[in-house]
This record gives C-alpha cells, structure tokens and sequence, in this order.
C-alpha cells in the first residue's frame, strides 16, 4: 500500500511541475520565443525597378597605377539609369571628390536572376554585381583587365 500511495505522489508531484512550467512565461527559462519569419517569395525575379533610390558604396582594390579606395553616393532611378558621386583615393592621391567633382552618369541593366551589369556610354560593360536582400544591397566588381577592384552597396533610403 505504502508503494502505491507513493507512486501516486510522485505521478502527482510531476504532473503539477509539467502543468507549472506550461503555464509559466517562457522568458522565465530563457527559451525563445516562437517568431514567424517574414515571408518572401522565393521566386521573385529582380529587374531594374529592384534598385531605386540612393545607396551607399565602397569599393577598393589594385590598380596598374597603386592601391584604390573610394566611397560614393550612387543613384538609381529605377528605370536603367543611374548618377555616382565620388571620392576615389589611388595610391594615396585623391583623384575624385564627392563634394566637388560632377555626378557621373552610370546605366545599368539587372536580370531576373538579380545579376546586374553596369555599362559605359557606348554600351560596353565595366561591372558586374549582384543584387541581394530584395535590392538593399549590392556586391559589384570592376570588369577592367588591369584593375581588381570590388565594392558593397547598401541602400541608403526607403525609396
């Protein structure tokens, strides 16, 4: 009898600390919380519409000239053209000034596949980059046979 009264406390003791901790905060024993992921459509295709507003951009690397550093303000319209203002560093001579050199006219194209391509005026290409996080960011690479310079860009407004 002793054995059976003493099973039933303990069966009785552990379901009063089950039902305890299912009622309890979930903080108190610093688990986390349940959060839903933001759903994003997995096939949804980039084009030039993905890169509107302004963006922040790095970039550095080697030049036949010396080491290369720049950071500019490049501008996108949404519709294939762009506007970079910049200050670029080569082997530690300024050579461009983002507060007093013009902005420089950039198009762009971007696939569905989020690759992008920048080009010259006469249509040739001098950089490819990929377009992530739904367009908040670009990875970009200079095409040049003599340079190996790569840069980030991040969105700078929610436009």
């Amino acid at each position: 009898m002793k054995r059976y009264v003493s099973w039933i406390t303990l069966g009785g003791l552990v379901a009063s600390l089950l039902f305890c901790v299912s009622v309890l905060p979930e903080e108190r024993f610093g688990t986390i919380s349940k959060v839903h992921a933001q759903e994003r459509e997995e096939n949804t295709p980039c084009s030039v519409a993905t890169l509107k507003g302004a963006y922040g951009f790095f970039r550095t690397g080697t030049t036949p000239f010396g080491p290369l550093v720049g950071i500019a303000i490049s501008t996108f319209d949404g519709n294939g053209s762009s506007t970079w203002r910049q200050t670029v560093r080569r082997n530690g001579v300024t050579i461009s000034d983002l507060f007093t050199s013009p902005a420089v006219p950039v198009i762009y194209k971007v696939d569905p596949d989020c690759a992008a391509r920048f080009l010259n005026p006469d249509g040739s290409v001098f950089g490819h980059a990929v377009v992530v996080d739904g367009g908040k960011e670009l990875f970009a690479m200079n095409l040049s046979d003599t340079n190996t310079i790569y840069g980030v860009m991040k969105k700078i407004d929610k436009d």
